[in-house]
């Protein structure tokens, strides 16, 4: 039997309890981080009811969305059972887990031999002699025990011992040897071959961002800002089953105005070398901002650190600039036009916070720097365009 208890962050969708005595309680199960959800399952049978929570010594397993989860002994480990993610059942069956540190495990076992055998890769520095070097120098050398194991399990099937010897420890890898042996095993072609699903969800983005550029004028560096603006827009992020889990692919479109002014004096040019003249120098955008990042999300679970980084174009639907110059032996005032780019190209940094609501979907709290090429045709005119940003969103889904 369960313990009842209350949380105030929750994150339940729909999912089912196997008990040991192999009857199915179905309901809702909260999701949370991959850590918690090693340990404890929590559980109710209907919205609002009272929440059982279950131990890995109390139940089989649960399941909570397309995550399937069973509860195992893990071999040298101090507690007596934790909940394994099954990512593959079959002949070999093939599980993970998240360690405390973030770090994922692996475990496979066979249908002949249920205990788990741990999937393991590692690296260690040794010194070794190096001839261009004329000594010993440090080097990583990197083991491989899980290939010893997975080709010990999977004897019976030679045709997989070739990708067993020359793979690395990645989830994909392990999922298609695991599958490939599976069809050996059985000799069916009707066993599937699991991948993770792809999925695509769609954010509603608004916020600030505040700009900078850098005017050269006979000689003269000005730096002119467009103080803080109004940015907002939408947004894709696609999370690919070829891709870390914690991995995702964001693309936005941001609306952005913004208006450069500086007054400022100068030395003048030609025969008005010798006067200090007043300038005046106005830069305008009207901006479509289209970021593509890869994001990494630290953690899961109610509060979510992500950070990510890719590259930025800017495509101006508007652009103008000039400077005015005041001339006081004339009383008159001359105005030179700066020919612009349409478009701007540069990297983009950012972190932020992602806060789950459910199955609903997530709100996002980032800040981002970007920095542009030149933004005119002249480079020697107006470089060093920079940006940063503080953005608020919502996505919908791809929790």
């Amino acid at each position: 039997m369960g313990s009842t208890a209350a949380v105030a962050q929750t994150n339940f969708r729909p999912g089912y309890v196997l008990q040991l005595s192999g009857d199915t309680l179905r309901g809702e199960v909260d999701a949370r981080n991959e850590q918690r959800n090693r340990q404890l399952c929590r559980f109710r049978s209907e919205k609002n009811g009272v929440v059982s929570e279950y131990q890995p010594e109390q139940v089989r397993g649960y399941g909570v969305g397309d995550k399937n989860y069973q509860s195992r002994s893990i071999p040298g480990a101090s507690t007596s059972k934790v909940f394994l993610q099954l990512l593959v059942p079959g002949n070999v069956s093939l599980y993970r887990t998240v360690l405390s540190d973030d770090r994922e495990a692996y475990y496979a076992s066979k249908e002949s031999d249920p205990s788990l055998r741990p999937l393991i890769q590692s690296d260690s520095v040794m010194m070794k002699y190096s001839a261009s070097a004329g000594g010993e120098v440090k080097t990583m050398v990197r083991s491989y025990p899980f290939r010893s194991q997975l080709a010990l399990l999977m004897a019976d099937c030679p045709r997989v011992q070739p990708s067993i010897a020359t793979m690395e420890l990645r989830e994909q890898k392990l999922l298609q040897v695991v599958a490939d042996y599976n069809v050996c095993a059985t000799g069916s072609a009707q066993v599937a071959k699991p991948t993770r699903s792809s999925t695509v969800a769609f954010s509603v983005l608004a916020g600030g961002l505040q700009s900078n550029l850098t005017l050269l004028d006979n000689g003269q560096s000005i730096a002119l800002e467009a103080g803080r603006q109004a940015v907002f827009g939408a947004g894709l992020e696609l999370k690919s089953g070829f891709l870390h889990y914690k991995l995702s692919a964001v693309f936005q479109a941001l609306y952005v105005k913004q208006p450069y002014y500086k007054h400022y004096e100068s030395n003048g040019e030609g025969i008005f070398s010798a006067d200090r003249v007043q300038k005046d120098a106005y830069v305008n955008f009207t901006s479509i901002r289209v970021p593509l990042l890869l994001r990494y999300t630290i953690l899961q679970g109610a509060v979510r650190p992500y950070l990510q980084a890719g590259a930025i174009g800017v495509l101006h639907s508007e652009s103008h600039a000039r400077i005015e110059t005041m001339l006081p032996r004339f009383n008159t005032t001359t105005v030179r036009d700066i020919e612009l780019r349409k478009y701007g190209i540069g990297p983009s940094v950012g972190a932020g916070l992602s806060f789950p609501t459910g199955k609903v979907g997530s709100v996002q709290v980032e800040i981002r720097a970007e920095w542009l090429d030149s933004s005119s045709q002249a480079s020697q005119v107006l470089s060093g365009a920079s940006s940063v940003a503080l953005v608020a969103g919502y996505t919908f889904g791809g929790n």
